[in-house]
Order: C-alpha cells, then sequence, then structure tokens
C-alpha cells in the first residue's frame, strides 16, 4: 500500500514541490498517481478537458491562459474531441509559449480574462474567433450554435460580433464573418447544426430553427428542430434519447400523429444517415418541399445538381 502523501499537497502538485515536501520518487511513480503532464501529479485521473486543464494548472506561469479550443470547451462550448487531448495554453509577452507534450503553445499581446474554478481563461467570444485557426469552416459554425444554443446559452449574437468587430483587417476574419452568418440561435445540438448545414449545401431553403408549430387553432403541437412553414415540412434529428427514453419515445408517437393531423410532413433523420443515407434523406425532403409548392431559386438548383 503507497504511503500518505503529506497534507499540504493540494490534489494536483508539480513533483518538485513534492519532492521538497519530502516524497520519494518512488511514491511518485506509483499507479495511484496520474501524470497528466511532465512534471505533475494529480490524485484523479483526467476524464475530459475541465480535469485536463486543473491538472495543467500547478504548471501555468504568471502571464499565461486558457484560451482556444480549451477556453471554449471550458466555458460550456463545444471543441471536436481531437482537439481536447491537448490544450490550449497562450502566453502574454516577454513569456515564450509554452511547449511539451498535451498542449498547444500560443502568444497574444492582449487578452480579457476570467477565472473559472481557479483558471484564468479567454473569454468566450475571443476563444471562438481563435478557434478558426484550428477549426474548419463547419466546425467553427458548429461552434458558434452551442455558445447561441436555446438552453442555457453561453453568450449572444452580439458579443460574438462585437469580437469580430474587434478583428477587423486581421487574417481569418472573413470566416469569422462568414461562420456568423451561417450560425443560429436557439439550436439544441451539434448532430442538428450539422443537419441544417448539410440541408443549405444540398440547396434547401432556410429553415427556422427550433421554430413553435400550431395547428390551425392555434393549439400548440411541437417545436420542430428544422421548420419550413410555408410547406409544412419538418426535419427532424432524433438522438438517442428518442430511442432509449419510454417516456420520450411515448411523446414522439403522440406529438408525430398531431403533426400529421395539421398537415405537416415529418422527415426524420438519426446517427445511421451518414453518406449516402443522409443525402437520400435530404432528396426526400426536397421532394416534399417541391410536392408541396416551394420553388427553387437558381442557386438551390445549381446546388441541388452539384450534389448529385
Amino acid at each position: 500500500m503507497p504511503s500518505v502523501l503529506p497534507p499540504g499537497l493540494p490534489d494536483r502538485f508539480l513533483v518538485a514541490h513534492a519532492l521538497d515536501a519530502g516524497v520519494t520518487r518512488r511514491r511518485l511513480r506509483h499507479p495511484s498517481l496520474a501524470a497528466p503532464f511532465y512534471g505533475v501529479r494529480s490524485r484523479e485521473e483526467a476524464h475530459d478537458v475541465r480535469a485536463l486543464a486543473l491538472g495543467y494548472l500547478p504548471k501555468l506561469r504568471a502571464g499565461e491562459h486558457f484560451s482556444h479550443a480549451t477556453a471554449l470547451v471550458l466555458a460550456g462550448g463545444w471543441a471536436p474531441d481531437p482537439l481536447g487531448s491537448a490544450l490550449d495554453v497562450t502566453a502574454l509577452p516577454p513569456i515564450v509559449r509554452a511547449r511539451g507534450a498535451g498542449v498547444r503553445g500560443h502568444r497574444s499581446q492582449a487578452a480579457r480574462l476570467r477565472l473559472m474554478d481557479g483558471m484564468p481563461v479567454v473569454e468566450p467570444a475571443v476563444a471562438w474567433c481563435q478557434a478558426a485557426s484550428l477549426l474548419s469552416d463547419r466546425e467553427l459554425v458548429v461552434a458558434a450554435d452551442a455558445l447561441l444554443r436555446r438552453h442555457h446559452p453561453v453568450l449572444t449574437v452580439d458579443a460574438l460580433e462585437a469580437a469580430v468587430a474587434e478583428r477587423n483587417g486581421s487574417r481569418g476574419v472573413r470566416r469569422l464573418r462568414r461562420a456568423l452568418e451561417l450560425a443560429e440561435p436557439c439550436t439544441d445540438s451539434v448532430a442538428e447544426t450539422l443537419l441544417r448545414l448539410d440541408a443549405r449545401e444540398a440547396g434547401l431553403p432556410p429553415f427556422e430553427v427550433n421554430a413553435e408549430i400550431r395547428d390551425a387553432r392555434g393549439r400548440f403541437l411541437a417545436y420542430g428542430d428544422l421548420v419550413h412553414s410555408p410547406t409544412k415540412v419538418l426535419l427532424e434529428y432524433d438522438g438517442q434519447q428518442h430511442r432509449l427514453d419510454d417516456r420520450q419515445y411515448a411523446r414522439d408517437v403522440d406529438r408525430l400523429d398531431d403533426l400529421a393531423a395539421a398537415g405537416w410532413r415529418v422527415i426524420r433523420v438519426n446517427r445511421s444517415h451518414r453518406g449516402a443515407a443522409r443525402r437520400w434523406a435530404l432528396e426526400r425532403t426536397r421532394a416534399a418541399l417541391l410536392e408541396r409548392g416551394w420553388c427553387p431559386e437558381a442557386s438551390q438548383m445549381v446546388a441541388a445538381r452539384r450534389r448529385k
């Protein structure tokens, strides 16, 4: 059984501090301690970005902070999973950028910071702008949607617009503006955003996001993921909760019956609809729109031909 660590050592600590406190190197190599970064030990394994950032905190120097994709996730936003395996650490001059396994080092002249669990983190709107250097165009839109989400949004469109405006003339600002034009407040999931972007790229008309649907008498029926009110076509993404939760499944059955009775055509998509299956689902959506009177513009017809 490993020896007890000195009570003065926090849950995450520098190896150098532990040695100074009398801990042996053999004890520091014991599997009961995790080594999230070189020169750091932790009493717990890091299973998410927050825990990983806390694990790096003992190494963080004065003038350094978490930024880019790491700051997005710490603020409650989204970044692709592969980016979460390393931390974005930004240094202010004259400090040299951080280096080492599990770290993406950056430099910046200035930063607006907030403390989160004792960690200095750049503001979410700035983090989104910074993350443009790491994310694809689609990922940048997904990240914006996650910040503007329907439930417990992290920030507002105005905040993102202000952050982009501050970068006028900077490299990559056009990508930021383009992503912000495509972003939608009130989304519920990454999958929903990707479905909306796929529909747009397929030349389908703009959909309302999580719009309220009522029948002819004004009775509330549902919130629809992607709603085209003029034709009463609803494109829905069904997540796992629709399959695994019995009560949710029962509500879905009643909801679909109510929508059908009110004249709505519902096309449902789930995670199995990828590649050719996703294209087929979008073609079914197009057919439903056309049957119900939608007249595509020339640009939408060109987009549709390109996908075939």
